[in-house]
């Protein structure tokens, strides 16, 4: 079998990087919306558990326990797609580099 010609390897890592331009660095602004889904979260379960209700029940802290509960379900969601990100970026970055 013979080895790859020098074009054949300029052609496939030209590929590569565009598809990590293409593919990867739009999906960067991810992991920051699981540092706030997180965050989001993490100050609404504190409120409603240490700090309970005060008074009575307003419109602003129906909306923020609404809030809470939808940062709480794209934690999860969030997460997986941090991670399949993480791993296909290493894998090109390897591609690219062997």
């Amino acid at each position: 079998m013979q080895k790859p010609s020098d074009h054949w390897k300029k052609l496939r890592r030209a590929a590569l990087e565009r598809a990590r331009r293409n593919m990867i660095e739009p999906l960067e602004v991810v992991p920051l919306a699981l540092l706030g889904a997180s965050a989001l979260y993490l100050v609404g379960f504190l409120r409603l558990n240490l700090f309970g209700q005060n008074g009575e029940f307003s419109l602003a802290s129906g909306a923020f326990v609404l809030l809470a509960a939808a940062a709480g379900l794209l934690v999860p969601v969030l997460t997986g797609s941090v991670l399949t990100l993480r791993f296909a970026d290493r894998r090109l970055a390897r591609l690219i580099g062997g």
